[in-house]
């Protein structure tokens, strides 16, 4: 099961070597999940970006953030309103089962009046807060201070409505190296969810209810129940220590970080228990090597 950003690619491209290993996994016989943090992607999106790197996948081989939290708010949210931080697969993920999502796309122009003439007038937020039964957060390219006030204003007014965030990523990698001028030829990353589910936390007073992506056991639960797997004989592939080793290790699956993505070796190594995968690898492009090394032995 592998993570995706950092992992088959990044915001550069393809990763040299991935599509390779998966070809050969799955011509070994194995199964292939793809499993990512990224609620602003839907599996349809995620399948154009593989295929421009001649990687094949189907919709139900991967599994997005956004997917995970409507299935997990089904039983409180249907029928509900709910306000949403993020782009429309998340909206469309959440409206798909039955909620009733608002904001989003729609709150990106909007700014610090707004939420002022907003919250002052006497009609007070809109819809009220009594009528919004979670605020989700996820992924969004259009975060701004509207948002992130008015989410806050509904989780502080009405202490009912749950607080739920797709994923707790801090940062994302938006390219894997680049040098603009200033001497050294490093990582570019870009804040994620988890910078605007922090900023919401502070400002209400409240923690997330529920985290629906990595490294959530209920997450893990879920896929292998869906899919009939057994965690003893799944290995998690991800490049974060934070989220993809710590998701593989607390669902009781082996773990391979790799060094493509946001993380290094040196803070794999020196992880704490939780976090500190079994195999670390440069790339996966090495599954490769290791399924020819194998082949060649029982030959």
């Amino acid at each position: 099961m592998f993570d995706i950003d950092g992992v088959i690619y990044t915001g550069s491209g393809g990763i040299e070597g991935a599509t390779e290993a998966i070809d050969a996994l799955r011509a070994s016989g194995r199964s292939v999940r793809f499993l990512t943090n990224n609620s602003a992607k839907t599996p349809e999106m995620v399948i154009k970006t593989f295929n421009k790197q001649g990687l094949n996948a189907q919709p139900a081989e991967i599994t997005t953030s956004s997917l995970a939290a409507a299935e997990f708010l089904l039983p409180t949210a249907k029928g509900k309103k709910v306000y949403v931080i993020g782009e429309q697969p998340l909206m469309d993920a959440l409206a798909a089962k039955g909620m009733l999502p608002f904001g989003g796309p729609d709150d990106g122009g909007k700014g610090k009046v707004e939420i002022g003439e907003e919250t002052m007038s006497e009609a007070g937020l809109v819809p009220p807060a009594d009528q919004v039964a979670a605020v989700v957060v996820g992924a969004d390219s259009l975060i701004n201070y509207y948002k992130i006030q008015k989410a806050a204003s509904y989780l502080q007014c009405n202490p009912s409505t749950m607080f739920v965030v797709t994923n707790p990523d801090k940062q994302f990698l938006l390219k894997a190296s680049s040098n603009h001028g200033g001497g050294m030829n490093i990582p570019i990353l870009a804040p994620a969810a988890g910078v605007w589910m922090k900023a919401i936390e502070i400002i209400s007073n409240r923690e997330a209810d529920m985290i629906c992506g990595k490294p959530s056991p209920k997450l893990g639960k879920w896929l292998m129940d869906v899919h009939g797997y057994d965690a003893d004989a799944t290995c998690f592939v991800g490049d974060r220590i934070d989220t993809d080793v710590e998701f593989g290790r607390t669902n009781g699956m082996h773990t391979l970080f790799v060094e493509s993505g946001t993380m290094t070796a040196e803070q794999a190594y020196g992880a704490e228990d939780c976090q500190r995968p079994d195999f670390i690898a440069p790339s996966i492009a090495m599954l490769h090597e290791c399924l020819k090394a194998i082949a060649k032995e029982e030959a």
